[in-house]
């Protein structure tokens, strides 16, 4: 039991926010959403594991003590800077849909798109999950401990019990769905539509058991076999749209290995994640219309402005043209070029917000829960990793003590007025993500800075604002973090609900744009290297906590 009562006590130390989000070191640090997965992370890089090995144990802690953010059954990306060669690889564990989909499961009998939540809860949204080949697949080239170490925090955790955290307790309050799936509603409420309560220790023998099979099986005994088969009946006996996955969908499914997409930002070189992820490619587009003006700590006000119109034109080339390179080949260079940037800078008035037309889309999402990591080992290797099941708590399915995703509701499901046409749902296609796992380089090829973010499509509005607060504005990054965030739904201006001066918001007013508040609950986690020295940096929003040695 001292095990248990020391998780609580660490549970209890972040709930009194005892200077949990910011730290400084000159050797390891990892940042996560969550004090436990902080601390295995942190554990397993004492104990001589590197970068790698750590993250496969965040992860792992993640999806039991975050369930509602990611997990086993669904995906991510993972930027990975291998510092003895000083390489820097790009991992895709994106879910595919599956191979008997059609784009008319998310239409109504009117032949327009379902509205979010009707297409997202249920069998029918779950794409093929990839988190576990790509952590199987960075583990084998990179990792140094042996792969079923990895799992003993995750699965004695899971034994033992962690306490529900105030904001997984609010989360499964809000949820409207998860009581509809009766195995669901059993791990998460006490009775029928009555959530455990803050501080209750909750144990997933369940997932204890799942972990130890991949742990001797690896990805094989989580794509084929008998927990693929449990994979497979959920989804196509769900209670809510039965699915259509079957088991070689499973048995396909392979994580990739890519380049990462860069560009140039000032004098320093910016790293992300390639497509299909639209997060790396909006951040460096974003940032390279943004060169052409001159950003300042004296200027913020303006400064949003200028962010705010640039990421505009970025997200209507998203949804122009973005999809999986798979399906649907594009020249990214034409689109980051030095002379499109320009010509899209030449457009943004000073002192006219601009409307653009971005269609009607009915399946707006701001709920979206996703969570992100960043970490540096004693060796000098990082990661950044952004990893979901897309909407909180997925498609509200459990398989093996943990949840569904819901990915396939990141597809666009008809085009409007010529967008959104190559993020169309077809078999066998990865739908655009906006996750931003984001490494940052200076002139001498040194590490600057690493950050990323949940957050559906505002995740790339959050990347942007922490990389413009500590290159131009010149914060540290605890301030960059904190600083209040501000996103776009269309031309709809989103900022931080209480967080911004009337004086801000006036200035938006004044030039034409339309504004309204919202949480805004980004979750960044990062670090920046300033001679010798980490500052990490974890997001009060959450429950994150930066831990160092």
């Amino acid at each position: 039991m001292s095990k248990l009562y020391s998780k609580f006590f660490l549970f209890i130390f972040y709930c009194i926010s005892l200077n949990t989000s910011i730290a400084e070191t000159k050797n390891i640090l990892v940042s996560t959403a969550n004090p436990l997965a902080s601390q295995a992370g942190r554990d397993i890089l004492l104990g001589g594991g590197n970068a790698i090995d750590a993250a496969v144990a965040v992860q792992l802690v993640l999806n039991l003590v975050e369930p509602q953010s990611s997990g086993l059954g669904g995906g991510g990306f993972l930027l990975y800077f291998d510092n003895k060669n000083k390489n820097l690889i790009f991992y895709d564990g994106r879910e595919t849909a599956p191979s008997k989909i059609k784009k008319e499961h998310f239409l109504d009998k009117n032949g327009q798109p379902l509205s979010f939540y009707d297409a997202a809860v249920g069998g029918l949204a779950v794409g093929v999950p990839g988190l576990v080949s790509m952590l199987e697949l960075v583990h084998k080239e990179y990792g140094m401990m042996k792969w079923e170490s990895l799992f003993k925090p995750a699965i004695n955790l899971s034994l033992e019990g962690f306490p529900i955290s105030s904001r997984l307790h609010n989360q499964i309050k809000k949820d409207n769905y998860l009581h509809l799936i009766p195995n669901t509603s059993k791990y998460f409420y006490e009775n029928t539509n009555i959530p455990k309560k803050v501080g209750y220790i909750l144990k997933n023998k369940e997932f204890a058991e799942t972990l130890k099979i991949i742990s001797v099986g690896r990805s094989k005994a989580f794509y084929q076999g008998n927990l693929a088969k449990e994979i497979i009946s959920t989804i196509q006996n769900s209670p809510i749209r039965k699915g259509v996955m079957n088991l070689e969908d499973l048995k396909n499914y392979k994580a990739i290995k890519q380049n990462p997409i860069c560009g140039k930002y000032r004098k320093y070189k910016v790293c992300s994640a390639s497509l299909p992820s639209a997060g790396g490619f909006s951040i460096i587009q974003i940032l390279g219309i943004l060169e052409n003006f001159t950003l300042s700590k004296n200027t913020i006000k303006k400064d949003i402005h200028l962010i705010l119109e640039a990421s505009k034109y970025s997200y209507l080339d998203r949804f122009k043209y973005l999809g999986d390179p798979s399906f649907n080949a594009i020249n990214l260079k034409k689109f980051l070029s030095d002379e499109y940037l320009k010509n899209i800078a030449s457009k943004i008035s000073t002192v006219d917000a601009i409307k653009l037309n971005f269609g009607v889309n009915k399946q707006l999402n701001n709920q979206r829960s996703t969570t992100h990591f960043s970490i540096k080992d004693q060796y000098g290797n990082i990661v950044s990793m952004t990893s979901s099941i897309e909407n909180s708590f997925g498609s509200r399915l459990m398989a093996g003590g943990f949840l569904l995703n819901n990915q396939l509701s990141d597809f666009n499901f008809k085009q409007n007025n010529g967008l959104y046409k190559n993020n169309i749902v077809e078999p066998g296609k990865k739908p655009l993500s906006s996750m931003s796992p984001t490494i940052i380089f200076d002139e001498k090829n040194n590490v600057k800075m690493v950050i990323g973010s949940p957050g559906g499509k505002s995740i790339i509005m959050y990347v942007i604002k922490a990389i413009i607060a500590v290159i131009d504005w010149n914060m540290p990054i605890k301030d960059a973090v904190n600083f209040p965030n501000f996103s776009l739904e269309n031309n709809i201006v989103l900022l931080e609900k209480k967080r911004f001066d009337e004086e801000i918001k006036k200035y938006l007013l004044s030039l034409g744009h339309t504004i309204e508040e919202k949480k805004l609950n980004s979750g960044l986690h990062g670090f920046e290297m300033k001679k010798n020295i980490i500052s990490g940096a974890a997001d009060k929003r959450r429950e994150g906590l930066v831990l160092v040695n």
